[in-house]
């Protein structure tokens, strides 16, 4: 095959503005600014293809990677004690702590999730009341409180592709919803 233009939309880098809310029922579960500075950055590495580990690309995908021109600033960061230790995949925690500018702004809940659940997103269409994406505290970032093998910040690369309307390839709902 022949090499191809790149694909170019005329829009430049388009930013989009994070607000952090940390829940928390413990000390370790109020992740620090690092740990939540080192997420972003990884999310700015992954859309915008500069991350260090591009050799872990499958060599049939290796002259795909592209720069998604997306990047990610932090607008806010809000804690929140609460006695819940366990919020599950029910939007509770979204219902207790409401999205900031939903339109505007990508919510990313920081709460334990429980039952071995990383992390959930809810795909464009949804209610503003809860858009936006939930992660467990110890899979969140690269630094601070995480749990190997999920402390590279890919939990969350994870989800946001979910927000920004992304299937799994391996098959959600046959044919009718994969990428």
């Amino acid at each position: 095959g022949g090499t191809e233009a790149p694909v170019t939309d005329n829009l430049g880098v388009v930013n989009i503005p994070v607000v952090v809310h940390v829940v928390y029922s413990n000390a370790q579960e109020n992740i620090s600014d690092s740990q939540i500075n080192s997420q972003i950055a990884v999310l700015n590495d992954d859309f915008r293809a500069s991350n260090s580990d591009s050799g872990n690309v499958p060599s049939e995908f290796a002259n795909l990677v592209a720069d998604s021109e997306i990047s990610f600033t932090i607008a806010g960061v809000n804690r929140y004690s609460s006695s819940t230790q366990q919020w599950g995949t029910n939007d509770a925690v979204k219902a207790q702590y409401p999205p900031v500018s939903p339109s505007t702004t990508l919510n990313i809940w920081i709460a334990n999730i429980g039952g071995g659940i990383l992390g959930y997103a809810q795909f464009p269409g949804g209610p503003a009341s809860t858009d936006g994406i939930v992660i467990s505290p110890q899979y969140f970032g690269t630094t601070g409180y995480v749990s190997a093998p999920f402390n590279k910040g890919r939990t969350t690369t994870h989800e946001v592709g979910h927000y920004l309307n992304l299937r799994h390839i391996w098959g959600d709902g046959r044919c009718r919803q994969d990428d």
